[in-house]
């Protein structure tokens, strides 16, 4: 409501007229009687007559500011019925009102029923995932520690299959060793192993020494071998050269 002007028509002392300004979006898509019941409550204040006992008339005035409704509003107080008027609308009222009560109870029931299946069928399915859950979860570990018990077997079957290689190349070295030695030198020593191995010995002479190590070098490398060459020296009185090597494999 944006303002209010009273004022009384002189040809009925009975009737309460005013002016109502109402804004536009109040009243916009009201049917008349809803139209007519909000003009009742906004004058009730003013002219005493409770909403629900006014009978409402009304004209539209024209206004300049499209965004109010202007109506000269008409309020009577509405005669009082008989009672056998009223006993004549009672009972179809109550028959309405009992009908509208077992609808509402019957709804009432069916959501009730509904509610319990849904919190029934949650019940059930909770019970369930905790179930799966319970399952999953030695499951899961039982994968994990399968794929632990395979990954440490195929570690074991590399280390296998390292140590089977690293024994053939061994193996391997001593036949080159025995190969390059022949009769051209003496086999003093040998240390180390599996990958790493210092060879000594003894040859007549430093030429049959760096014979021996060239024989060797070409032998062990068909095999895997790497040799590096030590140093030869050349020992009195019987002018022995007493050599040296070094060899690994990858």
């Amino acid at each position: 409501m944006i303002r209010k002007e009273r004022q009384y028509a002189k040809e009925d002392a009975n009737a309460f007229r005013q002016q109502v300004r109402m804004a536009a979006v109040q009243v916009t898509g009201l049917r008349q009687d809803e139209l007519a019941m909000a003009l009742a409550y906004e004058v009730e204040p003013f002219s005493g007559v409770p909403a629900a006992d006014a009978e409402v008339a009304y004209v539209p005035v024209a206004d300049a500011d499209p965004a109010v409704r202007v109506y000269d509003v008409t309020v009577t107080r509405k005669k009082k019925r008989s009672a056998g008027g009223c006993e004549r609308f009672l009972a179809p009222a109550l028959v309405i009102g009992a009908i509208a009560i077992l609808l509402a109870a019957a709804d009432f029931f069916f959501m009730q029923r509904k509610l319990y299946a849904l919190r029934r069928e949650v019940a059930v399915q909770t019970e369930l995932e905790a179930r799966l859950d319970a399952v999953r979860k030695p499951a899961a570990a039982a994968r994990a520690e399968a794929q632990a018990i395979r990954e440490r077997r195929e570690a074991a079957a590399r280390a296998q299959d390292d140590v089977a290689r690293a024994r053939a190349s061994y193996a391997h070295l001593l036949k080159a060793v025995a190969a390059a030695y022949g009769e051209r030198a003496v086999l003093t020593s040998i240390e180390g192993g599996p990958s790493s191995v210092r060879i000594k010995g003894v040859a007549a002479t430093a030429s049959a020494a760096v014979d021996v190590q060239v024989a060797l070098t070409q032998a062990a490398a068909e095999h895997g071998w790497r040799l590096v060459p030590g140093p030869i020296v050349l020992r009195k009185p019987g002018l022995t050269a007493e050599f040296e090597s070094e060899l690994t494999h990858d």
